[in-house]
């Protein structure tokens, strides 16, 4: 009995996600199917189908471990019906036109282009991509545009003492090419984003720490990578003189 009523709380309680998952979510409504890459521990898919801001959902994991804890995490919410979950290697276990929303979020910039391109045709039957890269996010609206995705919008959002960008993308007319940095989404820069002067005087900070540790080596891979960080340099100087 004292069981029955552990499982039943379980099943009624709110999910509190994090900032970085929260805005995510927020702006996933009504949608009939997710999937979720890389779902750490199923927690979007669990609060977007109890919310029923989507119908179904499955969450993928490339690891045993993780994808055994989303299947209990699951069951304990009573949504075995509803949330599936299924071991593999990013959307190469999704089919195409089997998700209308999916999400790629917690993963660096190259690792997520990967994905993308061993499942483009998952990904280019999708009505909505919500990427969330740790890193090298420039990599990533690169990969979007020259594989014919329109940028729909890009948010900041601090989660703890971290600034973490979250672009939303559709399939879209066809390859672009590529012009600029692409360091910081042009839908951030337009509306001026509140955490914008912080999250470039961040991005300052880390290349000046990366520069300062260059300035005692002398190889030609250091100097190449010290123009770069240099280039990197001035057009954050740039955005932020423009953004105040």
């Amino acid at each position: 009995m004292q069981q029955q009523l552990c499982i039943s709380n379980v099943r009624m309680m709110i999910l509190n996600l994090t900032p970085r998952l929260k805005i995510i979510a927020d702006s996933i409504q009504g949608f009939e199917t997710l999937a979720d890459i890389g779902s750490d521990h199923a927690y979007l898919p669990i609060y977007l189908v109890k919310n029923g801001r989507v119908k179904s959902a499955v969450a993928t994991d490339v690891n045993s471990g993780p994808a055994e804890i989303s299947r209990e995490r699951i069951k304990n919410h009573g949504l075995e019906q509803k949330v599936s979950v299924r071991k593999g290697n990013g959307l190469q276990v999704i089919n195409p036109g089997e998700a209308e929303v999916i999400v790629i979020a917690g993963m660096g910039g190259i690792l997520i282009g990967d994905i993308l391109d061993k499942g483009i045709d998952a990904a280019k039957s999708a009505r909505l991509l919500i990427i969330q890269p740790m890193r090298d996010s420039e990599k990533v609206r690169k990969w979007l545009l020259e594989h014919g995705f329109d940028i729909i919008d890009e948010e900041l959002v601090k989660d703890q003492d971290r600034i973490y960008e979250v672009i939303w993308s559709q399939p879209g007319e066809g390859a672009r090419e590529v012009k600029g940095p692409l360091l910081i989404g042009e839908k951030i820069i337009e509306k001026k984003h509140p955490l914008l002067g912080e999250f470039i005087y961040r991005k300052i900070k880390e290349l000046e720490k990366v520069m300062a540790a260059l300035e005692d080596t002398d190889s030609d891979n250091c100097r190449e990578r010290a123009e770069e960080c240099r280039a990197m340099l001035d057009y954050y100087r740039e955005v932020a003189e423009w953004a105040r």
